[in-house]
């Protein structure tokens, strides 16, 4: 099995990340993972999105004697040709880990073992560490990206509409006079 280098994202949107536990897809247990989205029209996206595509070149020279292989059996594919909405504009990787990949706190130093505890959420940007490999077995010919390790980096507008930021959360909230805490 070919494996490339890994390779570090950094400021990426996130979308469906099942870091902690193994989500249930279509009644079965899936992987835990995330789908990166890269913006082309960013700098830093763009030589990643670069990075990424030598890999899998890398990859296919090595184990498939250079054949390209379809799109949908790469990691990386053009969101327009997804149909989300919102990886309109993007590129888009899919990164799993057989387990769990590591969750790393802002530090850059520890490791977040809590769900609860992640401020990941669907729409923020993180930092992500992936390496590409060769599928070549049973369930057919792939180059697959494997979520090594994530950070929360910024939040961002949520994909699913179900996150508050703590700014927002917090907002309209004065502190409480002490005389108003007398009924306690």
């Amino acid at each position: 099995m070919a494996k490339s280098d890994f390779i570090q994202l950094r400021n990426v949107r996130v979308s469906f990340p099942h870091l902690f536990t193994r989500p249930i897809v279509q009644g079965e247990e899936g992987k835990c993972g995330a789908t990166l989205l890269l913006d082309p029209k960013v700098a830093a996206d763009q030589a990643s999105i670069d990075s990424i595509r030598e890999a899998i070149t890398e990859i296919s020279r090595e184990q498939f004697k250079g054949k390209k292989l379809p799109d949908d059996k790469v990691c990386l594919r053009d969101g327009d040709q997804k149909g989300r909405d919102e990886y309109s504009g993007y590129w888009v990787m899919s990164a799993n880990h057989r387990d769990r990949p590591m969750v790393i706190d802002s530090t850059g130093r520890g490791r977040i073992t809590e769900e609860s505890d992640s401020p990941i959420y669907a729409g923020c940007r993180v930092n992500a560490r992936v390496r590409l490999w060769g599928q070549d077995n049973q369930y057919g010919k792939r180059v697959n990206a494997e979520l090594v390790a994530i950070q929360f980096a910024s939040d961002d507008d949520s994909l699913d509409g179900g996150h508050v930021s703590e700014a927002v959360a917090m907002e309209g909230f004065d502190p409480v006079e002490s005389e108003s805490l007398d009924f306690l």
